[in-house]
């Protein structure tokens, strides 16, 4: 997660899961434990960011299909 302040500071949190998201309903809960850990916020906010890496795909793949796509629910 990155936080960058109305000052122009900005602080990152981090963690490494022991298992892979399988929902979005566990990126929530992951990406809100983070945020539980700076909010209420001191200062004001101008851009909250999260970021998820080393992602996988369990399932065999074909090389004609599309890659799966994580539904945000936007």
């Amino acid at each position: 997660m990155k936080i960058k302040y109305s000052d122009f500071t900005q602080a990152t949190r981090s963690r490494t899961g022991t298992a892979p998201f399988a929902n979005m309903a566990d990126v929530f809960d992951a990406a809100s434990g983070l945020l539980a850990t700076v909010y209420p916020f001191k200062r004001s906010v101008r851009l909250l960011g999260v970021t998820l890496s080393s992602l996988t795909n369990d399932q065999p793949s074909d090389t004609t299909e599309r890659q799966p796509q994580l539904d945000l629910n936007l």
